[in-house]
């Protein structure tokens, strides 16, 4: 008997133990929504969303192949870490995914691909998503910020680094009309 009650108390509380553990791992927390134009604090990077738009060409003045456009957003990006860095094409997505997974870079100043940003400095961007040309773009494109965490040490290697990617939250940016030609 007591074996019989020992068995059950050790799988109430094994169960207990899983159900609480399967509840703390829920997120009904709602994923914050940032507005459009303000900074956003995303870890390694300070971006700030300016404009999104249409376009039938990349920064760089290519055209886009016959059949596709192209959906241009503007940023302003600033690299917080102490090195140059190219971890900023993970660093926004649209939702829901439209074309290639991971866009285009184009540095503004001078419309050549972005490669890495150096420390402190803030640049302006395009990145660019190229779609179909009958694809609907929607009136108010929705971005997905995402955000890694700096660790000093980490429990692997034990070294300093970014990890840990996440979802910060979201920005609705209206899309521009495009440019009648």
């Amino acid at each position: 008997m007591v074996w019989l009650t020992t068995s059950i108390g050790g799988l109430l509380a094994a169960g207990l133990a899983l159900g609480m553990t399967i509840a703390s791992y829920r997120t009904d927390q709602p994923v914050p929504r940032f507005p459009a134009g303000a900074p956003i604090e995303a870890g390694e990077w300070r971006v700030v969303p300016l404009s999104a738009r249409v376009e039938s060409a990349t920064p760089d003045g290519r055209k886009v192949r016959d059949g596709e456009k192209a959906v241009v957003v503007e940023v302003e990006l600033t690299n917080r870490t102490a090195e140059s860095s190219n971890s900023f094409y993970r660093l926004l997505t649209l939702d829901p995914p439209v074309g290639e997974d991971q866009p285009d870079v184009f540095l503004l100043r001078d419309r050549a691909r972005a490669a890495e940003l150096h420390p402190d400095m803030a640049e302006r961007l395009a990145l660019v998503w190229t779609l179909p040309q009958d694809a609907a773009v929607p009136p108010v494109l929705k971005l997905t910020v995402h955000g890694r965490v700096y660790k000093r040490r980490d429990n692997l290697w034990g070294m300093s680094g970014w990890y840990n990617p996440h979802v910060l939250g979201t920005v609705d940016m209206p899309v521009q009309a495009p440019d009648p030609a």
